[in-house]
């Protein structure tokens, strides 16, 4: 028998002799990869939070100028809005609502921001959040 021959012959000694470790390489590159599939995943949370965030502004602005229009349309015709306001909505802490009136000018002439009582005006409603504006609707009101 050989002196540095080493005969295998138990099935555990077989095992690991069998059996081959990563490299160094490999293990850093495993690890490159899943570093990089979490900051994908994490910067794909970040926009998708902030497109939610858009879009639930979008919605409230649009439900909160659609309910200061109904409000105004509802509401009996002011020949002179700045004595006599129309009624506004309310409106949830972040976010503002303002409303400007302009006349219309008989019998072809544009709307005007100097008061007057032609029959017709137009409603602009701006609705912002923090500062910022978000969105803004235009609609007439008519004498009837």
């Amino acid at each position: 028998m050989r002196p540095f021959v080493k005969l295998l012959t138990n099935v555990e000694d077989l095992k690991l002799a069998c059996q081959q470790g990563f490299s160094l390489v490999e293990e850093l590159v495993a690890l490159s990869v899943v570093s990089l599939g979490l900051v994908l995943l994490v910067a794909m949370i970040g926009t998708g939070t902030k497109g939610v965030t858009s879009t639930i502004d979008k919605v409230t602005a649009e439900d909160l100028a659609g309910s200061q229009l109904e409000l105004v349309k509802g509401s009996a015709y002011h020949a002179n809005p700045t004595s006599a306001p129309y009624p506004t909505a309310a409106v949830p802490t972040p976010y503002a609502v303002g409303m400007t009136v302009q006349y219309w000018t008989a019998p072809s002439g544009p709307f005007t921001s100097s008061v007057r009582n032609d029959g017709l005006q137009k409603i602009t409603v701006t609705v912002t959040r923090n500062g910022t504006q978000i969105l803004q609707v235009e609609d007439y009101k008519v004498d009837r």
